[in-house]
Parts: structure tokens; sequence; C-alpha cells
């Protein structure tokens, strides 16, 4: 019997999927927050207080105790209740927790921030830059192939989205601010834009995909650019666009939480899957072993 109990709180369809091929797979995994999705049978307090790994999304505990929760009776859903409830030690594997709730977590739960975890962000900008696409698709009435598109940041996500762009005959740019990241987009065959020339060049844009966590498209820029253009902001909340500003010039302008988990939830929860057990294999044996570092044989 594999020695993982697994409850999952909060999310979206991604963490229904992954529930799902866990639970094919012979974990014992079950749900909690998710009254709002009839096919999915809650796990009870007395589920939770067996368990030994807990899992949050990967947008993390917000400074008022709540995660995500798509589809939780109660909106935002408070997570502390459910971090009380094991009776033993646990891992709890979540994107980020608010630095002001640090100190508050039970002193049984061991937090892992999967947030942070390269492996992770890297296999996610694919279905994030595919979900970015398709929203584009349906907002515009022009094609991307033949369009200007500007692409903010060129890490992980913008790098993999530049790509994707490219391959539909887009006229990729992309805002940066180091010389290396310049180097980066040459290579690419990508227009390097230094983001201090946002308000110079991005009025000759068609889409605008944000990726940088960094307010950039502000007042002087958000006014160059022309009111057929699409904002898409892919970056965490708050996002990298002023949207006040943004509505209040009449522009479309979107921030767009949980691509993964709308676009391609099947394939996302495939992605979690694999960094999950990687980082419980790693985890848990301290837990259940009495603190000898053995691995954990997968089933």
């Amino acid at each position: 019997m594999h020695p993982w109990k697994i409850i999952i709180v909060g999310g979206d369809r991604r963490e229904v999927e992954l529930c799902r091929l866990w639970q094919e797979e012979g974990l014992e995994v079950a749900l909690a927050g998710f009254e709002k999705c009839p096919s999915i049978k809650a796990a009870s307090d007395a589920d939770i207080a067996q368990a030994n790994v807990l899992i949050t999304p990967l947008s993390g505990i917000k400074a008022p105790g709540t995660v995500a929760a798509a589809y939780a009776a109660s909106q935002p859903l408070q997570i502390m209740p459910f971090l009380k409830l094991p009776a033993q030690k646990y891992l709890l594997l979540t994107g980020s927790v608010a630095p002001e709730l640090a100190q508050s977590l039970p002193a049984h739960a061991c937090p892992v921030l999967t947030a942070n975890d390269a492996e992770l962000a890297t296999l996610n900008a694919i279905p994030t830059a595919e979900g970015a696409i398709q929203k584009a698709m349906e907002l515009s009435a022009k094609t991307l192939h033949g369009s200007r598109a500007l692409v903010v940041g060129l890490g992980r996500c913008g790098t993999v989205l530049a790509r994707m762009l490219q391959g539909l005959g887009a006229k990729v740019s992309a805002a940066v601010r180091r010389p290396e990241t310049a180097a980066l987009a040459e290579t690419m065959s990508i227009k390097a834009i230094f983001v201090d020339e946002l308000a110079e060049k991005a009025g000759e844009m068609d889409f605008i995909f944000n990726t940088a966590p960094a307010l950039l498209l502000k007042g002087p820029v958000l006014k160059t650019l022309k009111k057929s253009a699409i904002i898409l902001d892919l970056a965490s909340e708050p996002g990298g666009t002023d949207f006040a500003t943004a509505k209040a010039l009449g522009l479309q302008a979107l921030l767009l939480p949980g691509l993964p988990g709308k676009a391609a939830p099947h394939t996302a929860a495939g992605i979690l899957s694999r960094v999950y057990r990687r980082l419980i294999s790693a985890k848990i044996s301290t837990l259940i072993n009495g603190g000898k570092d053995n691995a954990i044989a997968e089933k």
C-alpha cells in the first residue's frame, strides 16, 4: 500500500484532473473545497485528519488566509481550518505563503513552495502560452499571422509564447530590461525593445502579452496604443498593467490567471503529477520514517 495520504484543497479543473489521474494510478487522494463540482465526493474531516500531504493551488495562500477555489461553495475559501485538521506532521505543498501568515501555519505543517519550482514553471509555460494565444484569437477580428505582437518579459513563459507567436506568422517583439535578454531575443530573430522605450514603440502593436510581474504597462505607454490593440496580462495577480487607466482609455485589457487549468486541464494535471510526485518523494520520507532520508518507491 502506498504511504501517501493526499488531500487537495481548492483549485480548478486541473486539480480535478489530477485527483482522477492519481486515483486511477492507485494513490489515496481526495478533494476538499469542490462542493460545486457534483461528480466529486468531498473529503471528510476524518479523511483530512489522516492526511500526510495537503496540496493547495499554485496561486498560494493569500494574506487573508484564503486560496483560489473555483468550485468551492463559499468564496473565497478559507484554508486555515483545513491546515489544522491533520493529526500528524504533514507536507504542505502550496504555491506560496503570504509573509504575514508564515508564522500562523500549524507547527506540524511542513511547507514546500511549489511556485518556485523551476521544472514546474518551465512546463507550465506551454499551456499558459497556448491559452493566451487562444484568448487572443477569440478577442480579435484580426489573425495573429501578420500582426505585430509584443511580449513583455522574455523569461520561461515569454520565451515559449514568443516562439509560438512566431510559428503563427506574427511579427514578434520583446520588451526586455537587460542586454543579455536582448541578445537572447536576437538569437530568436525577435526585435528587442528595452522597457524604457515602451512609450515610443508600443503604439505599433496589435497584441501585447505581458509576462513580467511588474507594473510596466502604465498610463504613458497605454496612451500610445491603438484602440484596437489587445492587452493580455499573464503575470501573477495583480499583473503588470494599469487596468483602470486601460479601461478609461477604452482599451481591451484582461488579466488571465490560471490559464493552464482553463486551456488544458488534462495536460496541466499531468505536469502537476510529475512535479508533485518528485517533491513528495523527496520530502515525505523524513515524516514517515522518523527522519531517515529514504526514497519512497512510487507505485
